[in-house]
């Protein structure tokens, strides 16, 4: 959890442990061997009992070594100095007087803790750097005989000392980590009440009274005007100062101010305390806060009660040998600690109750006074550290770095890519890098150094990894481990917590893996994605909608889809923006069908609670229900959903049932994917994880999204559409390898290609980078004739009522036929373009754009041998102007599928040739599937299957007033729904076809649904049916049925049910009346709706006999996955 009290630390000079460019370990010493990690919290000698280490596991404690890399918070840039696995920390062995080390016998270390004082030279002063990721830092412990390192020790310099040394440096840090002001960045604060003093205990004692103490305080105030901070010694003022005022109404400027000031002051006493007041200069609403204050003082080299360290810059100079004198009432042991890893005792003498010893002191060196009566004590880990060995890795194609709770979801995922296209990956957990690259510190720059190790062996073979998958959800508040805190996979924050356009988190600081880089600079070296589960049941969520998706069951012409979402206002930015992005799939991916839902072309509803868009929400979730590749929104938006008039709500997204067409979401908005936010409880500090709208598309288990290329905080519009738009020009190309272009690698090129600047990093893929977008780029298909003419000469003008046939063929991307395939192809025919006029909702001038013309004919035919044909009747309702229209392709067989587009068709005007037709179409309307019988029951969300049939053809152009296929429930038709895009003829023919729609019941009981549609001659037909909606109730069985009865020699029974999509085990027994059970039927069946397939029965018993004429008893038990069970009993009579 994070600090919440003082912190006492004293200075630390850093080594360089590695050079830039540097090679790595070929094996980590953890890789054998018994384990266990010891815990310290602050720099000073532990000691370790002989018993405590024979508790720990080794038999032999006098084989013991301990090891380490602890160097505090690791550097966030790639600057050479990052440790390499565990190295050796030398202790002393305190063995009594046998000489042997045994039973009472101890050994004595020198430990760090996480946070640091570092002595700048070139300012000589004292700077703390705090560890953002733990307050607690480990030690390694294992067995090796002969294998210690030892403390040596250091005698006096043989040239006599030049410098005396009777005082020293000390330090302190006042903070106060309690509140992130904005929830994001890796800066936290105290909260400091308007006129109440603030006590600072520094703990200094024997300060010397003629030296000032300098001070450095950071403090923070959200007020309108201006506000200011006393700082006091005593009852004494010492400072001032002020902060200057806030912007309150702009809500992603600046939060708080923040002043910094330094300055210096002779101690009051040898112990001085210190205080902090907030004034808030009438202002009752007026917020103070403290980041830190910094102390600087010389003391006497004094020793009490508490071990102490010793660094004084005075001493430092060329050729200088400076002479220690410490005070105290005993003898002490003086290490050297410069080097923390490698103590050296140092030769002292004592008289006079001083402890005297000499260092040349060319350099500042580092020294810990001690006394044996004066011990720090570690903290033993019960559980043993297993072996492993990240440093002896291969570099893989994917790294999937996952918390422990998910190793068998990270297994699943890595066995889908290894059987999909060879991908190798290895996964490891967060701990098993801490404990190579940071000591077992928790630590994100821990882990990417381990990326980076692979990365820079990969670059010497010439196969760097190429995905990194996160596998867990993350917080702003890094230091709380779960299951307290979701912060499965730690989270880089940028410094910022005061400015709501500066502050982000990104996991691109994963991925910055050259020289150099690191922080938010520099660019992708590895294409990165995170899957935020925050526990077993979500990751099994994404993990089951990630196999959906590369299952070639899902393969749909919803492929060819792009649904471009634009908000309203700004002068018409998101909408002229969307106009781009269309236009660039258009030339990047002429196939896609490209449905424009502009927020102002629609009606805006105006009401108590604000202002609203109820046909743009319904125009989303059909797109929703109906499929599309990309989902791509454009405007305003936040954590819980899309625009002002919130177009997309939790509630929306949770709604949503589209698990066979899972788009990839595009939201070029603001903080719509905040994965990382949490709630903090102030009271008690406990976490509680904050679900963003973003999270809800990916965690939806029946729908939403497969993966989002969204935002995590506060963005600018023009590199947002910057971005968006080199997400287009990536996303359709064909991979090296010439399937579709995963979208790790969409995204990083992107983000490559969009150039400098800090916008971009807020956005972040929630998904598997290593997924491929289920957009064809295997060959093409392609047009021939229309109408027996060859498009490459004329092409025949479609006119409404004119019968128009269509050849073609599918080819390799080399151009040649591609005759091994045979499948089929769903074509749309669409009418010329048509222009939209926005509404000016908000003010401002309306703009005009162009959507996609109505569809003339969708429908499917056979391809054989890569070869098709179908034929249509051009609907009476078409624009009768002349002009281009459009043919899109979408192609499937068993295990591929290919698109296409052709766009040198003329649509318009009127056949000659008459079709006498007078009736409106046939329709047959159904739940779920045709098994369904009307007054049946459904739950609360099923869907509603029409099928239609009509020799001119179904009319689903949607060009005719009032001549759409529309449908309604309860006889309310002003709610009724535009259903002109989910008709698609069957297969072959253009005279019948069908379309399916998930409905949305609220209330039990019975219900109707009707459907109304128009045949190509404009003659309407009305269907309706009946059904009772029971939501969420007992697994029943009803309406038991079996037929014919009576019966002469064989018989069928079914019956209805409440569990659809999925899979049931029913046994029917048929018993005499007696009670005897004649014969058992056991079948395991799919239930796709609200009714079981018929099960059939031969009429003969167990035995194979026929049974007699008479009544018999039949039994009909399910039982589904879940292992719901249901039961039911019916008669039937053998004639």
């Amino acid at each position: 959890m994070r600090l919440k009290c003082l912190l006492f630390t004293l200075p630390l000079i850093l080594p360089v442990l590695q050079a830039s460019g540097q090679g790595y370990s070929s094996a980590s010493v953890l890789n054998k061997g018994r384990w266990v990690k010891i815990a310290v919290t602050e720099p000073g000698v532990y000691r370790l009992d002989w018993s405590q280490i024979r508790d720990m596991g080794f038999n032999d404690p006098a084989s013991l070594v301990l090891y380490g890399n602890n160097t505090g918070q690791l550097s966030f840039y790639n600057d050479g100095s990052a440790p390499d696995d565990l190295r050796k920390i030398a202790f002393k062995a305190e063995k009594g007087s046998d000489g042997i080390f045994n039973e009472g016998d101890y050994l004595l270390f020198y430990g760090e803790g996480t946070h640091r004082w570092i002595y700048n030279r070139d300012s000589r002063s004292y700077e703390f750097k705090r560890h953002h990721y733990s307050d607690t830092a480990y030690y390694f412990a294992t067995s090796l005989a002969g294998g210690a390192a030892t403390i040596t020790a250091e005698s006096s310099p043989a040239q006599p000392y030049n410098r005396s040394s009777s005082s020293h440096d000390v330090t302190f840090r006042h903070e106060n980590e309690v509140v992130n002001l904005i929830r994001s960045g890796r800066e936290w604060y105290q909260q400091v009440a308007p006129g109440v003093e603030n006590n600072i205990t520094p703990r200094f004692s024997n300060l010397v009274l003629n030296e000032k103490i300098t001070y450095r305080v950071r403090v923070l105030a959200r007020s309108e005007n201006s506000s200011s901070f006393t700082m006091k010694q005593g009852a004494a003022v010492i400072k001032t100062v002020t902060v200057a005022p806030v912007n309150i109404s702009d809500i992603n400027g600046v939060y708080a101010n923040i002043t910094t000031a330094a300055d210096s002051v002779l101690p009051s006493s040898t112990s001085p305390a210190f205080g902090l007041v907030f004034n808030n200069n009438g202002n009752l609403s007026a917020t103070g806060y403290a980041d830190y204050v910094d102390y600087t003082a010389r003391a006497h080299l004094v020793y009490s009660d508490r071990q102490l360290i010793i660094s004084d810059s005075r001493s430092a100079a060329p050729s200088a040998v400076t002479r220690f004198s410490v005070t105290g009432s005993v003898p002490l042991q003086v290490w050297d600690v410069t080097e923390p890893f490698a103590p050296r005792a140092m030769e002292t003498d004592f008289s006079g109750g001083i402890t005297a010893f000499t260092a040349a002191t060319d350099s500042l060196r580092r020294f810990i006074a001690f006394s044996t009566q004066n011990l720090l004590r570690p903290v033993i880990m019960k559980t043993p550290v297993a072996n492993q060995d990240l440093h002896s890795l291969a570099p893989p194609d994917m790294i999937i770095v996952s918390d422990p709770l998910f190793l068998d979801h990270a297994a699943r995922i890595s066995d889908l890519h290894l059987t999909d296209d060879g991908t190798a990956s290895v996964i490891v957990t967060p701990e098993q890098i801490y404990n190579e690259f940071s000591g077992g510190i928790p630590d994100a720059a821990a882990i990417r150094n381990f990326i980076r190790m692979l990365y820079r062996r990969g670059l010497e073979t010439g196969s760097p990894p190429g995905y990194l998958l996160l596998l867990g959800d993350g917080s702003y508040e890094n230091k709380t481990p779960p299951p307290r805190n979701p912060s499965f996979i730690p989270t880089w924050q940028s410094v910022n917590s005061h400015v709501g356009v500066l502050s982000f988190t990104s996991d691109d600081f994963y991925g910055l893996l050259d020289d150099g880089e690191g922080e938010a600079d520099g660019y992708l070296d590895i294409a990165i994605g995170r899957l935020p589960a925050a526990d077993t049941t979500s990751a099994g969520i994404m993990v089951r909608k990630i196999a959906s998706y590369m299952n070639t069951s899902t393969m749909g012409p919803w492929r060819n889809m792009l649904c471009l979402v634009a908000d309203d206002e700004d002068a018409n930015l998101h909408m002229s923006d969307a106009e781009i992005l269309a236009a660039t799939a258009a030339d990047e991916a002429p196939p896609l069908n490209v449905d424009k839902i502009y927020l102002d072309a629609f009606r805006q509803v105006t009401s108590v609670s604000g202002n609203s868009y109820p046909d743009v929400v319904k125009a989303i979730n059909n797109r929703i229900a109906a499929g599309c590749l990309i989902f791509n929104y454009v405007g305003h938006g936040n954590e819980s959903g899309l625009a002002h008039e919130r177009v997309v709500r939790t509630d929306d997204i949770n709604s949503w049932k589209n698990s066979a067409m899972l788009p990839l979401f595009i939201t070029a908005t603001c903080e719509f994917s905040r994965f990382d936010d949490v709630e903090i409880n102030p009271a008690n500090g406990s976490v509680a994880a904050r679900t963003s709208a973003g999270e809800m598309v990916l965690l939806n288990p029946d729908g939403g999204g497969i993966a989002l290329m969204s935002t995590t905080r506060v963005v600018y519009s023009a590199p947002n559409f910057t971005l968006n738009y080199n997400i287009y020009k990536n996303a359709f190309t064909a991979a090296p390898d010439g399937r579709a272009r995963r979208m790790g690698d969409i995204i990083r090129q992107a983000k490559i290609s969009s150039g400098p600047g800090m916008n971009k990093r807020n956005f972040l893929l929630l998904g598997d980078p290593a997924l491929r977008l289920a957009w064809p780029v295997k060959g093409q298909v392609v047009t021939d004739s229309i109408n027996r003419v060859s498009v490459e000469n004329a092409t025949d003008t479609l006119k409404a009522l004119s019968l128009v046939t269509v050849s073609g063929h599918l080819e390799e991307s080399s151009g040649s036929l591609t005759d091994d395939f045979s499948g089929e192809v769903e074509a749309v025919i669409l009418d010329k373009a048509r222009n939209i006029n926005t509404l000016a909702n908000d003010g401002g001038s309306p703009m005009s754009y162009k959507v996609t013309g109505s569809t003339i004919f969708r429908g499917k035919t056979s391809v054989k041998n890569g070869l098709f044909n179908f034929s249509f009747i051009v609907p009476l309702d078409i624009n009768y102007t002349f002009g281009q229209g459009m043919i899109t392709y979408y192609a499937r067989n068993e295990t591929e599928d290919m698109n296409g587009s052709f766009s040198d068709i003329i649509v318009g005007g009127f056949s000659d040739s008459g079709i006498e037709d007078t009736e409106g179409p046939e329709i047959r309307l159904f739940m779920n599937d045709t098994l369904f019988i009307g007054g049946g029951i459904t739950d609360d969300s099923p869907t509603l299957l029409a099928l239609f049939e009509d020799e001119s053809g179904i009319n689903a152009s949607g060009s005719g007033i009032g001549h759409d296929i529309i449908a309604w429930l309860d006889d309310n038709m002003s709610d009724a729904v535009v259903l002109n895009s989910l008709y698609s003829a069957d297969i072959g023919v253009h005279t019948s076809g069908s379309l399916k729609y998930p409905v949305f019941i609220t209330e039990r009981g019975e219900h109707t649904v009707s459907l109304r549609a128009w045949d190509n001659l404009n003659n309407p037909t009305v269907a309706t049916l009946s059904f009772v909606m029971e939501s969420s109730g007992k697994f029943r069985l009803t309406d038991l049925l079996c037929y014919p009865n009576p019966a002469t020699d064989e018989a069928w029974f079914t019956a209805g049910q409440n569990r659809p999509e999925s899979e049931i085990d029913i046994t029917i027994t048929i018993y005499s009346t007696g009670g005897n059970a004649l014969k058992r039927i056991r079948e395991r069946v799919p239930s796709t709706g609200y009714q079981l397939p018929d099960i059939y029965w031969d009429g003969c018993d167990d035995n194979g006999g026929r049974v007699s004429r008479g009544l018999y008893i039949w039994r009909a038990d399910a039982v589904t996955d879940e292992g719901e069970r249901a039961s039911a009993s019916g008669k039937i009579i053998i004639l």
